[in-house]
């Protein structure tokens, strides 16, 4: 499932969470945005090879494009917010289908079987010290 779908990202401005590659309608380098920086508004999106470019619009009226990743972008506001709804939405949709009890024993299964062991190897190591 995505982080987010494309309806909550167009229109809005986004900000370079690493270095980007600023890319031109054939997808060849044409500059780098900053960490930090804005990236801009954007515009549409294409996907080319199974991945998705976010379109954006410069001074010049001309498109770029940015190739999405999950550590690309930083959100911020609504956008920040919508994917934090969307993910509470997966999440709700994933415990329906598994069912309460399945669904926590895989999300929070691991962690509990590691403080058991964690737990049990502290009081065996404090009772062989007596």
């Amino acid at each position: 499932m995505p982080e987010i779908t494309a309806d909550k990202i167009i229109g809005k401005t986004l900000f370079a969470k690493k270095d980007l590659t600023r890319l031109n309608s054939s997808l060849v380098k044409i500059g780098t945005i900053v960490a930090g920086s804005p990236v801009g508004q954007v515009y549409s999106y294409i996907q080319r090879s199974g991945k998705v470019y976010w379109q954006f619009i410069d001074f010049n009226n001309k498109p770029y494009f940015i190739l999405h990743t999950p550590d690309s972008f930083k959100f911020t506001g609504d956008v920040k917010q919508a994917v934090q709804e969307q993910k509470k939405e997966v999440e709700k949709l994933e415990k329906q289908e598994k069912g309460s009890v399945p669904f926590y024993i895989e999300k929070y299964g691991k962690w509990i079987l590691l403080y058991g062991i964690g737990a049990y190897l502290i009081a065996t190591y404090i009772k062989s010290r007596k």
